[in-house]
């Protein structure tokens, strides 16, 4: 989950970001379904993510207003009974749990 900012890039361009056009973003999400994870990294001084997909295609968060950057990532099984998670606090990534 990116809650703001995000951009799609390939290996030379921006694709859409969340500052495009909301009409454009639809074939671009259709055009990355079925796309397999290859990499989850972070970058920068206060962690944001880049995730590298199959096709060459990537998705950034960047956050652009005060605060901490605006991602989560979430691990469900059907076995759990609780969420896990991690995300940003205070600068430096954590990880948590939530019921479901």
């Amino acid at each position: 989950m990116i809650e703001w900012s995000w951009r799609i890039e390939n290996e030379t361009s921006i694709i859409c970001g969340s500052w495009s056009e909301d009409q454009d973003w639809e074939n671009v999400f259709n055009s990355l379904v079925g796309c397999k994870v290859h990499d989850v990294s972070l970058s920068g001084r206060l962690p944001e993510l880049l995730i590298h997909l199959s096709g060459g295609n990537y998705v950034a968060s960047f956050m652009t207003a005060e605060g901490q950057p605006a991602w989560t990532i979430f691990a469900r099984t059907p076995e759990d009974l609780k969420s896990r998670f991690i995300s940003v606090e205070n600068g430096r990534v954590c990880e948590g749990t939530e019921k479901t």
